[in-house]
């Protein structure tokens, strides 16, 4: 690559930049990272704020003072085109905050990809990040087959679970579930000071997402089809359970009185829950009742039967 001295160096940026406003300037943050990267190794051209705000300015303030401003980008874009997967292929995951915290902690844990910290606010850049450059020497055809099959699985475990409708930001429950999940060790981790209640809710599904998530050695067999396994649903039942009793503890002040006969037999054993719950006798029963009547009198969605 050469530069340009002279009277023509005016009309030489300002052609380049009329070129790079038609052709580049609509190109993605990720394509235009991809091209700085690119341009470094190929040509040596230094762009010393890698990572800033402005990539697509920094792009062409480093490159619009070469005369073969055509060629390079020319080649650029041919090697990109094989190199980058389309972005369609990532729509669910632009779509879905829940998707991204699972498909980012799926690399993490599955393929050892090293983060500093996970950003909520960069997730999708971290994704991006391990399939343009973590492994950019695979095909697209090879990594466009493995993002799908993380996807597959994931959606495979949202249509199977049991814990979706089952969270609502009502009466703490959110603050309650993460504080929960996290003396589990079962919470993600999330390196943001404030969360809305949308990113705590999509983190604690992904965490739930996550138990015994099945390997990508198990996903890409033919005879593959995902199961619920025995401990997530023992860990999820009792996560339910510990919301009930402690959703009837914080009720206990505004109980009215009640009086229910009760035969001896009936009354012992009340006793003997309610002590090893370490509950009144009364928010035993509330729990019993209520347990019984989402199982036997209410549909899928909650609603009551009759």
């Amino acid at each position: 690559m050469s530069n340009i001295d002279g009277n023509d160096l005016s009309s030489v940026i300002s052609e380049n930049k009329r070129y790079f406003d038609e052709h580049i300037r609509c190109l993605s943050e990720r394509e235009v990272a991809w091209l700085q990267v690119y341009l470094t190794k190929k040509i040596g051209v230094s762009f010393m704020s890698m990572g800033s705000t402005n990539l697509h300015e920094e792009l062409i303030n480093q490159l619009a003072r070469t005369d073969n401003f055509y060629a390079v980008m020319h080649e650029a874009f041919l090697k990109m085109s094989y190199a980058l997967v389309p972005e369609e292929y990532f729509s669910l995951l632009e779509g879905s905050l829940r998707a991204r915290i699972f498909f980012l902690n799926f690399l993490i844990s599955e393929y050892n990809y090293t983060l500093e910290s996970i950003k909520i606010s960069r997730i999708m850049k971290d994704i991006y990040h391990y399939f343009d450059k973590v492994k950019e020497k695979t095909t697209i055809n090879n990594n466009i087959r493995f993002l799908n099959n993380i996807l597959f699985i994931f959606r495979d475990i949202v249509s199977k679970d049991n814990y979706t409708k089952w969270l609502k930001n009502e009466e703490g429950q959110l603050v309650w579930t993460t504080t929960y999940l996290n003396e589990k060790k079962l919470i993600v981790s999330a390196n943001d000071d404030r969360l809305s209640e949308m990113e705590l809710t999509a983190i604690i599904l992904a965490s739930l997402d996550l138990i015994d998530c099945p390997k990508y050695t198990e996903i890409i067999k033919s005879s593959y089809l995902y199961k619920v396994s025995p401990n997530k649903e023992l860990v999820i039942d009792k996560m339910k359970r510990a919301w009930s009793q402690q959703k009837y503890r914080d009720a206990g002040k505004t109980k009215k009185p009640y009086h229910l006969p009760l035969t001896k037999k009936t009354e012992g054993r009340l006793a003997k829950m309610a002590q090893v719950q370490g509950l009144s006798e009364t928010a035993m029963l509330d729990i019993l009742i209520n347990r019984f009547y989402e199982m036997e009198y209410v549909d899928v969605d909650g609603k009551d039967l009759y």
